[in-house]
């Protein structure tokens, strides 16, 4: 909201699924066929949840020029899933950076790295398990 205020555009969101009842819509705000939009998220992980906002408006026939995320963990399942629907994506922080600042402020002891970068691991590995089950 803050973004669509300070450079007086306008602003949307996407459900997760239509609403129950009013209009039932699944995009709320204003938007025409053709529109570029690009989409705001928080944190981007696997890229799941935002490819599925970017199908939603491009079923919807708007055009999305990229995605941006507050956070993203760097996967590379998440820029495979952006890759596969021709949308950039971008962050303004992502894991790798956050930890080698965190050692360059002395906010982590440079020894602390190890644990970080391993829970990074377990959580790819806990992702490629959770895929391999999926696709069983």
């Amino acid at each position: 909201a803050y973004i669509s205020e300070y450079l007086g555009l306008p602003m949307g969101y996407v459900r997760s699924g239509n609403k129950d009842h009013g209009r039932q819509n699944k995009i709320e705000g204003h938007y025409e066929k053709g529109d570029k939009v690009v989409v705001v998220e928080d944190l981007i992980s696997t890229g799941k949840s935002s490819i599925e906002v970017v199908n939603s408006l491009i079923e919807a026939g708007v055009e999305v020029i990229g995605c941006v995320a507050i956070f993203s963990y760097g996967f590379d399942e998440a820029k495979a899933q952006f890759d596969s629907v021709n949308v950039p994506y971008y962050s303004l922080a992502n894991f790798n950076n956050l930890v080698k600042v965190a050692v360059e402020e002395g906010y982590i002891e440079q020894e602390d790295l190890e644990y970080f970068c391993k829970i990074l691991d377990i959580m790819k590995e806990n992702l490629q398990e959770e895929k391999e089950t999926n696709n069983a």
